[in-house]
C-alpha cells in the first residue's frame, strides 16, 4: 500500500512540474494581424520569445527572402517565410508539395482544402498563390509566390490531426493576408 502511495506522490509531483510558456505569444504574426488564437498553438514552453526578421516584410512583390522565424530561449521554433519562384520551375520547389517534399515530408503531405492552393504536414503547411506581372519588367518570370509557416516541436506534435488543421487554416488565413498586398496584373 505504502508503494502505491508512493508511485502516486511521484506521479503528482512530475505532472505538476510540466514545462511552462513564461513568455506572450507575439500580438501579430511575423506582421500579419491574424487572430492570436490562429497561431497561439504552435509556440511551446519557455522563458523568452524573440523574432528574426527576413530581408523583406511579407508581401512585397520583390524576389528575396520574406518573413520572420521566432526563437525560444535562442532557438528556433516558429517560422513563416514567403518567397517568389519561377511557376513550374524544373530545379527549385514551385509547389506546395514540392517544398515539403525538399524538407523529407513527402509522404505525409496532404492537401488542405480553401482558396489558396495549400499542402500540409504534421509540421507545418505551405500555401501558394498566382500572380502575374508586368511583361519585360525585372523578375517578370517569378509569378508564383510560396508562403511556407513550419514549427519545430510545438504542443501540436503528438497529434497530426488538429496539426494539420491548426497549420493549414493558418497558411490559407496568413495567404489572404499577404495576396492583399500583391498588385498583379489583369486582377
Amino acid at each position: 500500500m505504502f508503494a502505491l502511495l508512493a508511485c502516486c506522490v511521484v506521479l503528482v509531483s512530475a505532472c505538476a512540474h510540466q514545462p511552462e510558456r513564461e513568455y506572450a505569444v507575439p500580438d501579430t504574426f511575423c506582421g500579419l494581424n491574424l487572430p492570436k488564437k490562429s497561431y497561439s498553438a504552435l509556440f511551446g514552453p519557455g522563458e523568452r520569445l524573440s523574432r528574426q526578421d527576413k530581408q523583406n516584410d511579407l508581401g512585397s512583390l520583390r524576389v528575396a527572402a520574406q518573413g520572420c522565424t521566432y526563437l525560444v530561449d535562442g532557438l528556433p521554433v516558429v517560422s513563416l517565410s514567403g518567397n517568389w519562384v519561377k511557376k513550374g520551375d524544373e530545379v527549385e520547389p514551385s509547389t506546395p508539395f514540392e517544398v515539403i517534399e525538399s524538407y523529407g515530408a513527402r509522404n505525409t503531405s496532404r492537401e488542405y482544402a480553401g482558396r489558396y492552393d495549400v499542402a500540409t504536414w504534421s509540421g507545418g503547411a505551405v500555401a501558394a498563390v498566382d500572380c502575374s506581372r508586368p511583361e519585360g519588367g525585372l523578375h517578370a518570370d517569378f509569378t508564383r509566390f510560396i508562403l511556407d509557416v513550419h514549427a519545430n516541436d510545438t504542443p501540436l506534435t503528438d497529434d497530426p490531426d488538429r496539426s494539420r488543421k491548426v497549420f493549414g487554416d493558418l497558411a490559407q488565413s496568413a495567404m489572404t493576408e499577404v495576396a492583399s498586398e500583391f498588385h498583379c496584373e489583369g486582377q
